[in-house]
């Protein structure tokens, strides 16, 4: 009786590697989330944005349709979704967001390459940071998120830009 399951065992293993490794590979996406500046000689005033950026590290091409935060409620279920839109040919335009849901999108990534959607800094729905996951989606309807220290060490500096910009942020409209 034990040989017999240690058989269906280890043919159920067998028969799900050989599904997900060679049938029907998935691949890894590693998102990362920060707020950046850019740095150059003929700058007056070093300008910072939000940079939401996806590696593909295989086995295969991943095609990304949009950026996304996810909500979740008090007890850990999911309230809702929220499509982000992304900066059009930053850093040239420093707040042209032309499109409801971003610049770029779809976005084929082939192994070891990276794609980056840029946000504006002083964004009041990011700031408010009642957020629990930012990161993309791609045309498979898989989420890749970045980690949720990337979001926690981003929000001051959000904040601080809605300040600059003369935004409150929890109320989301000017100041």
């Amino acid at each position: 009786m034990i040989s017999i399951f240690s058989l269906v065992v280890s043919g159920a293993s067998f028969v799900w590697n050989v599904w997900s490794k060679f049938i029907y590979p998935k691949p890894v996406v590693r998102v990362s989330f920060a707020m950046v500046q850019i740095v150059g000689d003929d700058l007056d005033h070093i300008p910072e944005v939000l940079r939401l950026s996806a590696t593909n590290m295989g086995p295969g091409d991943v095609t990304l349709s949009n950026a996304l935060i996810k909500f979740r409620g008090h007890f850990g279920q999911i309230t809702g979704y929220a499509l982000l839109s992304t900066l059009e040919e930053y850093p040239r335009y420093l707040d042209d967001t032309r499109g409801r849901f971003g610049v770029g999108f779809p976005a084929k990534i082939a192994v070891g390459e990276t794609f980056t959607a840029y946000l504006a800094p002083a964004h009041w729905r990011l700031a408010k940071g009642d957020y629990q996951r930012i990161g993309f989606t791609d045309t498979f309807n898989r989420n890749h998120w970045a980690p949720r220290q990337d979001i926690l060490r981003a929000l001051p500096y959000i904040r601080e830009q809605c300040k600059k910009a003369k935004i409150d942020w929890r109320a989301g409209r000017p100041l």
